[in-house]
């Protein structure tokens, strides 16, 4: 079987397991050729004030981004954000920092070539205080793992997962969590949204 959506609704303690997935990285859905700034404040809903505000470090395929207006997305880039970092190293990689020209060598170029905007996929990544901030409406958007990969992340918390786990839907019906770890091995793809309640 190729695809499926799993929808849970967990306590705090299970969200936080949750929550530590996206330092790892995960797979959203995501506006191809769209700029950075879009992703974020018309994909996942951040406000621009908070992207020009709170999200001070971005790294787009491993290349610091000064300018989140002009970077743009291609089919499965890597974005990595964070909040402002400590010290030099911080300073230096902050976007549009006085210090940014020590980073040449890491420093995203922009690439004038068109890319019809369509819909695809990205990693993104998010680090510092951003997971706590920004990671519930990310994973409340629905985040995609191999179903082989979201097996042995539940198996990691098997109590868990029974005594934190309010409510579990595949395809819009309720199901039985545990029931659903052996049927995620058969999904190429899942898509999973999770809430905190």
């Amino acid at each position: 079987m190729p695809l499926t959506n799993l929808s849970l609704v967990v306590k705090p303690k299970l969200f936080e397991k949750f929550l530590q997935l996206l330092q790892r990285g995960v797979k959203v859905s995501a506006r191809i050729g769209s700029t950075v700034r879009s992703f974020l404040c018309d994909d996942l809903g951040v406000s621009p004030e908070y992207v020009a505000n709170r999200i001070q470090t971005l790294f787009l395929n491993g290349k610091a981004i000064d300018n989140p207006d002009s970077s743009r997305i291609k089919e499965n880039s890597t974005l990595a954000l964070s909040a402002a970092m400590p010290g030099l190293l911080g300073a230096t990689l902050r976007k549009g920092s006085y210090y940014a020209r020590m980073r040449n060598e890491i420093s995203h170029q922009e690439q004038g070539e068109g890319i019809t905007v369509h819909q695809g996929f990205l990693l993104l990544k998010l680090f510092n205080l951003l997971p706590a901030e920004i990671g519930p409406a990310v994973l409340a958007r629905g985040i995609w793992l191999k179903g082989e990969d979201l097996n042995q992340f539940l198996k990691e918390w098997p109590d868990e997962l029974v005594g934190n786990c309010k409510e579990a839907r595949v395809d819009g019906q309720l199901i039985n969590l545990r029931d659903f770890l052996e049927k995620s091995l058969q999904y190429e793809m899942v898509l999973l949204k999770v809430q905190c309640r």
